[in-house]
């Protein structure tokens, strides 16, 4: 079997590392990922010792998904063997809010695997993984200089935490702050990518983003006015109640039949906090959220009508929260059971660029 998936919940990180060394017994993992309840203390350690002939990542998470079950407090991790991922190559970038030069970065990774001829020769077979620790709110820059320095496709997500836990991502036997986890993988099969949101748009009125504050992710006007009274008038609402909106109608960058969503989060400062920042001279639309599960079956039926080696669900909390509150865990896990799949509840997730209230999946065929 190319790719082998564990829910894990154990008395603490050693015990997790054990009970994962035992289940894999036979199994001889490339690449381990890992997403672990932030309860847990130095995870990566343990399943260093555990794996020590292993590439391995993570990321501290609120809340975890493997194959048809959703848990918190646990770990979730996959496996995957040469039959699956035949090369991967890890680095680290630390202080990624500093805005750093990424050129040399991935240089050396395309080097890894004989330099971007060949990884442009093999283009469908090549696919990156990145996790963020999501304090630093330098995702947005950071995708958009990733994006000049490669043509590799990155998708992943940023770190979140269980109450009074600590955000983390890992690599190798140490945690990072204010880092980034890149991984490329030379997958032996290939893979796909898809991206999926439950929200459609709500208005066709193109709002135009003209007063910002990009670093701080903080929103000051649509059209030279006010965001939040713009908002509320696209709405139909009072001004008062626009925070009542801000999960159930996100805003969204709209380009074609793609939709980037973007979340308010709180009033601040004369203006409205961001879950994923727009820069100036961005157009959006409103838009309303509809059926997680309805909208994730469809589309996972669309992009996956083979059956997988491996499936990773990058799940935005908001999501999780959304499914909790309508009862909805149990049918939305179970189309997810149908392949070797694990997932995290992410604070923000990658796919050409930095998204939220979004599920980005990686197939690996």
């Amino acid at each position: 079997m190319a790719i082998q998936t564990l829910s894990i919940r154990g008395t603490d990180s050693q015990d997790v590392a054990r009970q994962a060394r035992e289940a894999l017994a036979d199994f001889q993992p490339k690449l381990l990922l890992f997403f672990a309840s932030s309860t847990y203390e130095r995870p990566e350690t343990a399943l260093r010792e555990a794996f020590p002939n292993s590439e391995i990542i993570g990321s501290s998470s609120h809340s975890e998904y493997c194959n048809d079950s959703y848990t918190s407090g646990s770990v979730s991790i996959m496996a995957m063997d040469a039959g699956s991922v035949e090369d991967v190559c890890v680095q680290v970038v630390e202080n990624i809010s500093s805005e750093p030069d990424l050129r040399d970065v991935l240089n050396g990774m395309h080097d890894h695997f004989g330099g971007v001829d060949e990884i442009l020769a093999n283009f469908e077979r090549y696919v990156g993984i990145i996790l963020f620790e999501s304090s630093a709110k330098a995702e947005e820059t950071f995708m958009d200089r990733l994006g000049t320095a490669t043509d590799l496709l990155f998708v992943g997500g940023s770190s979140s935490a269980a109450d009074g836990g600590q955000s983390l991502v890992y690599a190798n036997g140490r945690s990072y702050t204010g880092a980034a986890v890149l991984a490329v993988l030379k997958t032996a099969n290939g893979y796909d990518v898809l991206k999926t949101q439950s929200a459609h748009i709500f208005s066709e009125r193109k709002l135009a983003v003209t007063r910002s504050d990009l670093r701080n992710r903080i929103l000051y006007e649509f059209d030279h006015r006010p965001c939040g009274e713009v908002y509320a008038e696209v709405l139909g609402v009072e001004l008062d109640e626009i925070q009542h909106y801000f999960v159930c109608n996100p805003l969204g960058v709209v380009a074609g039949d793609e939709i980037f969503v973007r979340t308010f989060n709180q009033i601040q400062d004369g203006g409205i906090t961001l879950h994923c920042g727009l820069p100036e001279g961005t157009e959006i639309n409103v838009l309303k959220t509809g059926d997680i599960v309805d909208d994730t079956r469809k589309a996972l039926e669309e992009a996956i009508p083979y059956q997988p080696a491996g499936v990773i669900n990058f799940n935005c909390l908001y999501r999780t929260l959304e499914i909790l509150n309508e009862n909805q865990v149990e049918p939305y896990c179970a189309l997810f059971g149908r392949y070797p799949s694990i997932g995290f509840s992410t604070n923000g997730e990658a796919f050409l660029g930095h998204i939220n209230e979004t599920s980005t999946i990686l197939v690996i065929k």
